[in-house]
């Protein structure tokens, strides 16, 4: 019995040597891990963007890096890529932005924005959308390096300016030497009276701090110009935000009758050129007035 292998065995043994390496070949070159998991990162996004007041969340990833393209989410690492719709709208991502940034991470838009919410001559929600427009023009579209934690939050500012206001004329021998003006707002915000006379070359301005509750501004001699006095008719107007809000003219004395200056519910200050809305990742709360953005950075 010939128990020798044939001289070609060694030759089938390098065949399969070689098939052996080529598949171990091709098993080593392909991935070695999932790619990201973008629909559980876009779901934690919907349900913190939909809602209308202050709310976050976050969500722990292993993607390298992230991209925000209108509707759609991508992430990426050495494994692959992968993308998720957003059906809430767009989100504006904020990696750079170092404020917007600090409101992801917890601050409060009350601390962030102490400064302008301070200073009367500034509006908090208009350089707050200064900011959400930068940041959103600079990342949309555009990959941006992800650190392990994707953070969410959506902004609730500060109410649109809505003024109610009214005015007693104190009339006496002709003429008013008086006047009260009652104002209150449903956020802290600067007013100017004007009471003009038509008849006269005399006007009353007035400038007062509105708030949350009705006050009361008394008009004396030192708040007339040019005269001391004014007669019937009377045009009066509010001023706020560079813009006259409320207007309305007194043709005759009214008694201690309050003559209202703004509509039914008051004025709202138009506080920006554009319509916000319009801008797709700024929405309203039409109960409360103020508007509400949701971030996210990574």
């Amino acid at each position: 019995m010939d128990l020798e292998a044939p001289v070609d065995a060694w030759y089938v043994w390098l065949a399969v040597s070689i098939v052996s390496a080529a598949v171990a070949g091709i098993a080593l070159g392909l991935p070695t891990g999932p790619p990201p998991d973008t629909n559980r990162a876009a779901n934690m996004i919907e349900q913190t963007a939909g809602s209308s007041y202050n709310a976050s969340a976050t969500y722990d990833h292993d993607a390298t890096e992230i991209k925000f393209d209108g509707r759609t989410l991508a992430m990426r690492n050495e494994h692959g890529t992968s993308r998720a719709s957003l059906s809430y709208g767009h989100v504006v991502p904020v990696m750079g932005h170092e404020r917007l940034e600090n409101l992801t991470a917890g601050r409060s838009f009350e601390e962030e924005y102490a400064a302008e919410l301070d200073d009367t001559e500034t509006h908090a929600l208009d350089d707050f959308l200064e900011d959400v427009e930068d940041a959103y023009a600079d990342n949309t579209g555009e990959w941006r390096t992800a650190d392990d934690q994707l953070r969410v939050r959506t902004i609730s500012t500060t109410p649109v300016p809505t003024i109610r206001a009214s005015v007693e004329l104190i009339y006496a021998a002709g003429t008013t030497h008086e006047a009260t003006f009652a104002y209150e707002a449903n956020t802290d915000t600067k007013l100017t009276f004007t009471a003009e006379s038509r008849e006269l070359d005399t006007y009353i301005e007035k400038s007062v701090e509105a708030s949350p509750s009705r006050e009361t501004a008394p008009a004396g001699p030192y708040d007339f110009h040019k005269n001391s006095w004014l007669k019937f008719p009377v045009d009066v107007e509010i001023d706020a935000e560079g813009a006259t809000i409320c207007n309305e003219t007194i043709r005759a004395d009214r008694g201690s009758e309050m003559v209202p200056l703004c509509g039914p519910g008051g004025e709202t200050i138009d506080i920006t050129d554009t319509n916000l809305e319009t801008r797709g990742y700024v929405n309203k709360n039409r109960e409360s007035e103020s508007f509400y953005v949701t971030l996210v950075s990574a």
